[in-house]
């Protein structure tokens, strides 16, 4: 047996070592040793407390977190791998570089892996290490959307008014606005809407918040809002007091002439004007035209609230205009005679006219209606002669005035027996007597009985001078 083994040792060894290579040779067909490639593998950063500790906050630069591998094994091997079955780490205690850089390991769970049959795109995570910083900002809320018709948000109230940002010195440095965004379109009635955390910078451009940290909502926020009703109202603006002499006010005008207005829907139709005071425009003694800003918001009513807040002045102009002069021309027939003592009439002589003098704006003298000028004389006397009076004028209400007043001469005289009779025939009297038949007749029947007792003393004194004269002539001749 012995020497069946032995015989021939040499071609056995040699079949033994060939049958060996074929196998290997078989092997390496069917399942070569190969590789495979795994991306993308995220990169997990340990012991960052290395740098915080110092007060620091880090960041990755470049993505360098994320890496690629390949793998090389047994084609049988590989095929059974999944990305899942590899780990890649960073520990910033034991494999920190230079400050900036953090050796990368990866590890396989499966033990037919060895790290020295995986290759890595890259071998090291960059980061660069700052100052932490934090800081407290307002929340504020930004209105997507345009709400219903006729509505306005009235308060939106986010659920946390100041959030705190933590991070790089340098990112903190650019945060100039943080709001919460809001989808308000077509909304009419009170809700509560989640909303989305925008992180601004001063240009209005988001700022990455990757290396940022929340102290409460970063997900977004609720924002609780309530509607108001809005209304387009006209203002309303007077004024009061008087210009400086010689002066008078021409116009007023303002500008917006409209506001929106907004309110509880009770409230706010009730408004049909916003009025501002006549007090708020005081014109008393000026000569030149006056520019006023007014803010309206004072005389709101209670409840009521401008829908844009830039509407709150107005701009008020008033216009003063230096009075003209104008001569109106009235004749003497349309004097209204007054108080006329009974048996007198008003004779103006050879004065046919008067003069008035009438001051006012070119639009006030332009408006003034001469026909409706009224002048009046009131007799103050009772016996016959001369007098001067000052005449009685009414303007119209055009915003004219008289410049001085006005006098007119005149006599009072008896009116004659042919006077009575001219005015008994006549239906209207002359200067001052009145205008209808009914009133003639009755100042002529007044006028007959006082009339009748002076012409019987007249007589009664007639005889008694003839008899005193009779005698006297008697004793002349010793009669």
């Amino acid at each position: 047996m012995k020497k069946m083994l032995t015989n021939n040792l040499g071609l056995k060894l040699l079949s033994v070592i060939g049958a060996i290579m074929l196998w290997l040779i078989v092997m390496n067909i069917d399942d070569p040793y190969t590789y495979r490639d795994f991306s993308p593998i995220q990169v997990t950063m340990l012991n960052e407390n290395v740098v915080t500790d110092q007060g620091k906050v880090y960041k990755i630069e470049d993505g360098s977190d994320v890496i690629s591998i390949r793998v090389w094994g047994k084609k049988s091997v590989l095929r059974e791998l999944d990305i899942t079955d590899f780990t890649a780490t960073a520990d910033m205690q034991k494999n920190i570089k230079y400050n900036d850089l953090v050796g990368i390991e990866v590890t396989c769970s499966n033990k037919n892996i060895r790290s020295a049959d995986i290759n890595l795109s890259r071998e090291n995570v960059v980061i660069s290490a700052e100052d932490a910083s934090s800081e407290q900002f307002n929340v504020v809320v930004k209105q997507n959307g345009k709400v219903a018709d006729g509505y306005m948000i009235g308060t939106a109230l986010p659920e946390q008014s100041l959030i705190q940002i933590s991070g790089p010195a340098s990112v903190i440095a650019k945060i100039k606005r943080v709001e919460v965004e809001i989808k308000t379109t077509g909304v009419n009635s009170d809700r509560t809407i989640h909303g989305k955390l925008n992180v601004l910078n001063s240009d209005g451009e988001a700022v990455d918040t990757t290396y940022l940290e929340y102290t409460g909502k970063n997900d977004g926020m609720d924002v609780a809002i309530t509607m108001l009703r809005t209304k387009t109202v006209p203002l309303s603006v007077g004024y009061t007091g008087t210009p400086e002499e010689g002066y008078s006010f021409s116009s007023i005008s303002y500008k917006p002439e409209t506001v929106m207005i907004a309110g509880a829907s009770d409230a706010i139709s009730k408004i049909t004007a916003i009025l501002i005071p006549d007090e708020a425009i005081n014109i008393d003694g000026v000569s030149e035209n006056q520019q006023q800003t007014i803010d309206i918001t004072q005389y709101l009513p209670d409840g009521i609230r401008l829908a844009d807040e830039t509407d709150a002045l107005i701009a008020v102009s008033v216009e003063i205009e230096k009075k003209q002069g104008k001569t109106v021309t009235i004749p003497v027939s349309r004097i209204g005679v007054q108080n006329v003592p009974a048996g007198m009439e008003v004779d103006f002589g050879d004065t046919s006219s008067i003069e008035l003098v009438v001051m006012g704006t070119s639009s006030e003298l332009a408006a003034l209606n001469t026909e409706a000028i009224a002048v009046t004389l009131d007799v103050g006397h009772t016996r016959a002669g001369n007098y001067t009076e000052t005449l009685n004028v009414t303007l119209p209400d055009s915003g004219c005035s008289l410049m001085q007043d006005v006098e007119i001469q005149y006599k009072l005289v008896k009116r004659t027996a042919a006077d009575d009779n001219k005015t008994t025939g006549d239906s209207s009297s002359t200067n001052g007597s009145t205008d209808s038949k009914k009133e003639n007749v009755s100042t002529i029947q007044r006028e007959t009985v006082p009339r009748i007792t002076p012409l019987v003393t007249i007589a009664a004194e007639t005889v008694r001078g003839r008899v005193k004269m009779t005698r006297q002539q008697s004793k002349r001749t010793g009669g």
